[in-house]
């Protein structure tokens, strides 16, 4: 059975980018959060099928047709490998990876690559694919982007930033996470990415949960007042019973005879209903100073 994640994963590989830029945005997402890059190979690795359906599909469409795929079923992993160093100098170049000055690969985000919001918003979606995760609702609210490179992390959070989400970064065994998990802003993730059906999911997940919550807060706190009734009760109860035994009821005054006799006679009743029935009725705090009386008086 498929996870949360994987389901989300899965419908955001069946959106599609409609404009060439956001095809290069997107692939870039995928290679930073899910490839091994250098100048003479590109080796992406995943282990989600759908999501490297949508990376072949993505770099055909910017121009690595000549992609080899080298599917293992070692650890679960996927891989997929381009060898032609000549194209891909020319693709790394055009994505600004390769630093001018030094000929280094660089897991960085240029800005000039994503200037429009519809190529961050398609980045976004790539990383996620390859380096994100979300955890299922039913357990808790929690998204990650994870990624060994802190330059990286630090320019995803400012395109994040930028997108109006507000991740937070920590270092978890030599990766930086970024992450979130306020169920309500991963729901709007979820639908900035263009994943709708596991937005309308988790936030189902969410009103189920907090109706429970209610009904068990609600269900407690009767509870809770049922045992208080009770054990008011008994003690009221005892109380009266000493009375009878030592002065008698008919030695009462009639006010406390009369509330003795209807709490002896009704003993689950609250104190509202008992007060119901005094001619005239009493409120519930009347029927109270009545019995703690008798208390004082067993005492």
């Amino acid at each position: 059975m498929k996870s949360f994640s994987q389901l989300t994963k899965e419908e955001l590989c069946k959106t599609d980018n409609s404009r060439k830029c956001c095809y290069r945005a997107e692939h870039l997402g995928l290679l930073l959060f899910g490839a091994t890059i250098t100048r003479k190979t590109i080796k992406f690795v995943t282990e989600n099928t759908d999501v490297h359906l949508n990376y072949i599909n993505l770099a055909e469409k910017n121009g690595l047709n000549q992609e080899i795929d080298k599917s293992t079923e070692k650890n679960s992993r996927i891989i997929s490998q381009n060898n032609d160093r000549v194209l891909i100098e020319n693709f790394l170049y055009d994505l600004r990876l390769i630093d001018s000055e030094t000929g280094v690969i660089r897991y960085r985000i240029d800005e000039e690559i994503i200037k429009n919001e519809c190529c961050r918003r398609s980045l976004i979606k790539g990383a996620f694919l390859a380096g994100g995760t979300v955890i299922d609702p039913q357990k808790n609210y929690n998204l990650e982007l994870v990624t060994p490179y802190m330059g990286l992390s630090q320019d995803m959070q400012r395109e994040l930033t930028k997108a109006g989400f507000d991740f937070k970064i920590i270092n978890r065994k030599s990766k930086y996470v970024l992450y979130m998990k306020n169920s309500d802003n991963i729901a709007d993730f979820l639908s900035y990415m263009g994943a709708y059906r596991a937005q309308m999911e988790l936030l189902n997940i969410k009103i189920e949960k907090e109706i429970r919550n209610d009904f068990n807060r609600a269900a407690n706190s009767e509870t809770a007042n049922l045992f208080k009734t009770i054990n008011a009760s008994v003690e009221q109860v005892h109380a009266i019973e000493k009375v009878k035994k030592n002065i008698g009821l008919d030695n009462l005054p009639e006010d406390l005879r009369e509330i003795a006799v209807l709490r002896l006679e009704n003993k689950e009743m609250s104190l509202a209903e008992l007060g119901k029935m005094v001619n005239p009725p009493l409120t519930k705090s009347g029927v109270n100073h009545r019995l703690k009386k008798l208390i004082e008086m067993a005492k």
